[in-house]
């Protein structure tokens, strides 16, 4: 069980640089707000995904794994997502649209890419 939480977490860790690799080109391709806009979508979804994450390996750690506690978390990550975005919208720092919707689709999209290319996992 062990090693469903080391690979749960190195998922979590590589979609993390994915999402610093999308702020650092929305930073040098689209200046500075482009970048904290892109930081914005891509820790929106770093965040609740390595608490995700980090529920799983303690609940593999503990033995006690269930589809319910799954969908439970799947559900609250799923939530703070969407509230997170929603709170940087409503709060108005958001600069540029685009560069948010690439660093959260490059985010979300970076735990599929890094599966597949790294089996082991």
């Amino acid at each position: 069980m062990a090693a469903v939480g080391t690979g749960l977490m190195r998922l979590a860790a590589w979609q993390l640089v994915a999402g610093l690799l999308v702020v650092l080109a929305a930073w040098a391709a689209a200046g500075e707000a482009a970048g904290r806009s892109a930081a914005i979508g891509a820790f929106s979804v770093c965040i609740p995904n390595a608490a995700f994450a980090a529920y799983l390996t303690l609940r593999a750690c503990l033995g006690s794994p269930s589809a319910v506690g799954f969908l439970a978390g799947e559900v609250l990550k799923i939530a703070a997502i969407v509230l997170l975005l929603f709170a940087f919208v409503r709060q108005g720092v958001v600069e540029s649209w685009p560069a948010l919707l690439a660093g959260l689709i490059v985010t979300l999209y970076a735990n599929v890419g890094v599966a597949g290319f790294l089996r082991k996992i």
